[in-house]
């Protein structure tokens, strides 16, 4: 399994394909869903869409999935570093870079930072505020950030709700399964899930209890606005009309805090589109293609 030690941190990344770097972003957030995910036996799936046309690069972001899990480093000043480091470990000097739900604030504090190193950006299922104040999952995400810095993760842990027994992203999955058809699926997994996850040791579902919290707390501490109206590079802002997890209202207002991007909604589009809709995938590979043309 290849990884890249990456900014006090290891990370993985799969890699397939020939032309035009595109580096996928994913979303999600640090917590212990990524470790019990099943991830696909087979390899790549969706991803082979891209790498059929560009050099792919998908990694997990820290505290995800097959990288480690430090506990701290989870602000996006750091983890656009994070990226840095991974187009400097490959020897990446500029890539196209699709930020996904949470991954998107990450590329667009990348591209404003580093607009040289973007050859375009795609901004898929995101916002510039994940965590709006009044929205119910977001201000019980504060209140247990406030929990955790009063009495530390150990005794946060002890007082965390019945609904987050895995993951905080249990406050909102259910409503965009409902969306897409696939409740009872969902269910069936959240309840193997929890079932895996109460024979883990407590460390480490304490540990991945706080580095989630920390994590969302990255965006919640963020004024990502600033940073997207800094991007000069070619940008879309791609949209499922059907998704649940981010509304589309969120996204037309990123579109509109970014000079000259491009806003696409694709009708009856769920959330996490680059994963779930071939349709999308094509738009985003024309986009792409098209800015390496005009080059």
């Amino acid at each position: 399994m290849p990884k890249a030690a990456v900014n006090g941190c290891e990370l993985y990344y799969e890699t397939g394909g020939e032309g035009a770097p595109v580096v996928y972003v994913h979303g999600g957030f640090a917590g212990l869903d990524t470790v019990l995910r099943d991830l696909a036996p087979d390899g790549w799936t969706w991803e082979r869409d891209f790498a059929q046309k560009f050099r792919f690069i998908a990694y997990d972001r820290r505290g995800c999935y097959r990288s480690s899990s430090p506990d701290s480093g989870y602000d996006l000043a750091n983890q656009a570093r994070d990226l840095a480091g991974l187009l400097d470990h490959l020897a990446i000097p500029s890539a196209h870079i699709i930020g996904s739900s949470a991954g998107g604030p990450i590329a667009i504090r990348f591209g404003a930072q580093w607009p040289e190193r973007v050859r375009s950006l795609v901004l898929v299922g995101t916002a510039p505020d994940l965590f709006p104040l009044g929205e119910p999952g977001s201000d019980t995400v504060r209140r247990h950030l406030a929990l955790l810095d009063r009495v530390g993760a150990e005794a946060a842990f002890e007082q965390r709700p019945p609904e987050v027994e895995v993951t905080f992203n249990e406050l909102w999955d259910h409503v965009e399964a409902a969306a897409r058809g696939t409740l009872d699926e969902y269910l069936e997994r959240q309840q193997a899930w929890r079932e895996r996850a109460r024979q883990l040791p407590r460390a480490q579902r304490v540990h991945y209890y706080m580095t989630e919290l920390r994590s969302m707390a990255a965006y919640i501490d963020a004024d990502v606005r600033s940073y997207a109206e800094r991007i000069t590079v070619p940008t879309q802002v791609i949209h499922g009309s059907n998704d649940r997890m981010v509304p589309v209202a969120w996204a037309e207002e990123l579109a509109r805090a970014i000079p000259s991007a491009q806003f696409m909604l694709v009708e009856g589009g769920p959330h996490s589109l680059m994963i779930r809709d071939a349709t999308a995938r094509h738009q985003v590979m024309a986009f792409m293609q098209g800015v390496n043309d005009a080059v």
